[in-house]
């Protein structure tokens, strides 16, 4: 019996072996197309993040209040691209990220300073996202290519403050036009693949992940 099991699990995995070797050449050659391609991404906080959230006061008419205990997910996604030319792709993705912060206000004493903070609220903000997107290979070599891309979409803001006095969760949530470019897109790899980028918007300034070309 057990001859027969590592008979089964050789053949297995030279089967595995056989298609990924067949499956690297065809990915190998830009002949080959169209083809897709899926992957999983981490990037950074968004631009937008860095500078509203991380700020020590707040964007508004409130000139005394202060952003405490900052702490971030990052944006965490999932994409699929379909190449409809060997150096051009079209694709979609899904984005997750999770941000919160304390906000403290002091009161205003137009007689002398100010008292100290108070801690007022807690505001916590989760964005679901998706986009469409659009990629172009500038340069490759073997399994070395560099890239750039344009994604445009929506994010869906699920925010909401708790009060500290009352603990009362106070929602707002909307929808918001957002979008990312990706300056420059390193990947390595023939059909599995690693990446790293550079870009501005909803995905953050840096992002690193894996793909893989079927």
């Amino acid at each position: 019996m057990k001859i027969y099991t590592v008979i089964a699990a050789a053949s297995l995995m030279l089967a595995v072996t056989s298609a990924a070797y067949a499956q690297k050449r065809m990915v190998r050659d830009v002949e080959y197309f169209p083809r897709s391609e899926f992957y999983l991404q981490y990037g950074t906080p968004s631009v937008m993040e860095l500078t509203t959230i991380l700020s020590p006061d707040f964007h508004d008419e409130v000139t005394n209040g202060q952003t405490r205990n900052q702490k971030f997910s990052g944006i965490a996604g999932v994409g699929y691209n379909f190449y409809v030319h060997p150096l051009a792709s079209i694709g979609v993705d899904f984005g997750y990220g999770y941000g919160s912060t304390d906000m403290y206000m002091s009161e205003v004493n137009e007689s002398g300073p100010a008292g100290a903070p108070e801690y007022v609220c807690k505001a916590v903000v989760m964005g679901y996202s998706v986009h469409v997107s659009g990629s172009y290979t500038y340069w490759q070599r073997g399994p070395m290519e560099c890239s750039g891309a344009l994604y445009l979409g929506v994010t869906y803001m699920d925010e909401s403050v708790t009060d500290a006095v009352s603990d009362e969760l106070v929602p707002n949530d909307h929808l918001n036009f957002s979008f990312h470019i990706t300056a420059v897109k390193f990947r390595y790899g023939d059909m599995v693949g690693g990446f790293a980028e550079l870009g501005f918007g909803y995905r953050g300034l840096v992002n690193v992940g894996l793909s893989i070309k079927i």
